[in-house]
């Protein structure tokens, strides 16, 4: 199990307002884990502020997506998946022209979705093959996670209500209840395919992490059966056909990274170039912007991370 705590890890400049807006809400998942530890309860206010914060940096640019892509890869936590699939469904609320008090609700449910994990000893979750029993506490912490929300006090008993649905699944597939479609709240239902989408795309100790093209393009074929296919679709427009983060290469052979979407020309994003034609590491960066360059385009989607040489003296 990825250990409860975490802290940002600074790829890019610490006085970047997105960063500083990352740092404020893993600040506040942790804030949220250590009262569920203690049996105390977080301070309301203090919990939605991040959330309204995370909201505007969203509105604003792919500034703040761009820094919960970089953390992917680095040390594994709760709080870090919780607060990436917090930044991911408030930016899908967007596109379903949720309003702000929705948007608000809905990071509040991600950052509590799975804290029944708690509950499961590290020891156990890092065994190579999981016991019957283990098993079954996996099945039942989203019961869990209900229990430990609505012991915050009745001002957060609407959110233990979505959380323990987090698990459901379209087809009424998933745990605890064997909800489906409609019987599942929506935020539920958006919690549930953001959080499959983290956890494939977010690189664990047994594997590696699938390549964001293969991520989306598996859970397309989940579509009617574990998730919503209008959910898939929106989820699909908000981390584009070349998502910022991802590795691309070029026709001319170049490999970059991906560091801005073009609304209007979603095939020719912003890629900042790392390994030239020759496969030789770049010592800085050289930004490409491919809506500007119409001799060149995107040959392969689906670049890992091991396509990047380390730089040599």
């Amino acid at each position: 199990m990825p250990s409860p705590g975490a802290t940002v890890e600074h790829v890019s400049d610490p006085s970047d307002p997105a960063v500083g807006v990352y740092e404020q809400l893993l600040s506040v998942v942790q804030l949220v884990f250590d009262a569920a530890a203690t049996g105390s309860a977080p301070d309301g206010p203090a919990t939605v502020a991040p959330m309204r914060a995370v909201l505007e940096q969203l509105e604003q640019g792919d500034g703040l997506l761009a820094v919960t892509v970089r953390q992917r890869g680095r040390a594994d936590s709760l709080a870090k998946r919780s607060a990436n699939v917090a930044v991911l469904a408030i930016l899908l609320g967007l596109e379903m022209k949720y309003d702000e008090r929705q948007c608000v609700a809905l990071g509040l449910c991600c950052i509590m979705h799975d804290i029944g994990m708690l509950t499961i000893p590290a020891e156990a979750m890092n065994a190579r093959k999981f016991s019957d029993k283990v098993k079954e506490m996996l099945r039942r912490h989203p019961i869990e996670s209900k229990r430990m929300v609505e012991s915050f006090g009745k001002a957060f008993n609407w959110v233990g209500e979505i959380v323990v649905q987090a698990h459901e699944r379209w087809d009424g597939g998933g745990y605890p209840q064997g909800l489906k479609k409609e019987e599942i709240h929506e935020f539920a239902r958006i919690i549930g395919l953001v959080d499959t989408y983290e956890a494939m795309v977010q690189p664990r100790a047994d594997r590696e992490a699938r390549v964001v093209y293969n991520a989306l393009q598996a859970i397309i074929d989940q579509r009617n059966t574990q998730f919503e296919p209008r959910l898939i679709k929106a989820l699909i427009s908000i981390v584009s056909i070349f998502p910022v983060g991802s590795l691309v290469k070029v026709n001319n052979g170049e490999i970059g990274r991906v560091v801005g979407a073009h609304r209007r020309h979603p095939t020719r994003p912003a890629v900042d170039i790392l390994v030239d034609s020759h496969g030789r590491r770049l010592d800085e960066a050289r930004t490409l912007k491919l809506v500007d360059e119409p001799m060149l385009y995107i040959v392969d989607p689906a670049i890992g991370e091991a396509a990047i040489p380390d730089k040599t003296d």
